[in-house]
């Protein structure tokens, strides 16, 4: 590339110098005289005042023309790189999306009781997805209601409680009670208002709370690809956390015993 540069600017200096000789000798003399151009491609062409302007113009067409020439090289090379780039770009993006999927599984794997899960659960809605208001619910299944235990944006304690079922339910509450499976890309959003979305939190088949995100960061402006599949992680790894976060809390501690382990796994 750098070459092809070069070549142009020795041209054109070229083309200078030999003006200004060709002016320079041409102004000394009082009649026409002629001399030879060095490096006008011809070989021989002989320069006069008749056909100065009319070589200078070829010259000058032909420098053109090698302009022409480095602008499409110059084009292809920018093109490829431009490729290079968006290619670059891509790779980054998709090993960011990797990395936010790593480190929202592994805090979910770690955290055993609920304010670890739902602590967890706020720290990728916020950092990971960019979500700037949502409530995070919780099913009392006695009940049948939604009631919130944390909020990003406001007290948790503002927000009423939400009936799953009866007159006070609405389609949204029972599409969630119905689904029976964590959230994936292209179920319904489950709206109940002007909220983004009610993400349902799933164990297996069990609705154990519902994540409502209310609204984005000032940064954002909407959902990309890839925080669909970190919706469906928080969807699916929330509820497993909460169930066994509750499973935990009730469960009474009892020494391990190879009998015992061994009934359990068939031996």
């Amino acid at each position: 590339m750098r070459e092809f540069f070069e070549k142009g600017e020795m041209l054109v200096k070229e083309l200078i110098t030999e003006n200004d000789r060709l002016r320079s000798a041409l102004e000394t003399r009082e009649e026409p005289a002629t001399v030879t151009a060095e490096k006008q491609g011809g070989g021989g062409v002989k320069v006069t005042r008749d056909n100065m302007v009319e070589l200078l113009m070829m010259r000058i067409s032909a420098l053109e023309h090698e302009c022409d020439e480095i602008r499409k090289i110059a084009g292809n090379v920018e093109e490829e790189s431009g490729g290079f780039r968006s290619r670059l770009d891509s790779l980054e993006s998709e090993h960011y999306h990797l990395a936010s999927m790593f480190v929202a599984g592994s805090q979910f794997h770690s955290a055993t009781s609920f304010e670890e899960v739902l602590r967890t659960t706020t720290e990728i809605l916020l950092n990971f997805v960019g979500a700037g208001a949502f409530v995070i619910f919780l099913v009392d299944e006695e009940r049948q209601v939604l009631f919130p235990v944390a909020r990003e944006g406001g007290k948790a304690e503002e927000i009423d409680e939400l009936e799953l079922t009866g007159d006070q339910a609405g389609p949204a509450q029972a599409a969630l009670v119905a689904l029976g499976r964590p959230w994936k890309h292209g179920d319904p959003d489950f709206k109940m208002g002007n909220e983004l979305i009610n993400l349902p939190l799933v164990s297996g088949t069990r609705l154990v709370g519902v994540a409502r995100i209310e609204s984005f960061l000032a940064q954002k402006h909407g959902f990309a690809d890839n925080d669909h599949q970190l919706l469906g992680l928080i969807s699916e790894h929330a509820g497993i956390g909460l169930e066994n976060a509750w499973v935990r809390a009730h469960a009474k501690e009892v020494p391990m015993q190879r009998q015992s382990i061994e009934h359990l796994v068939g031996a």
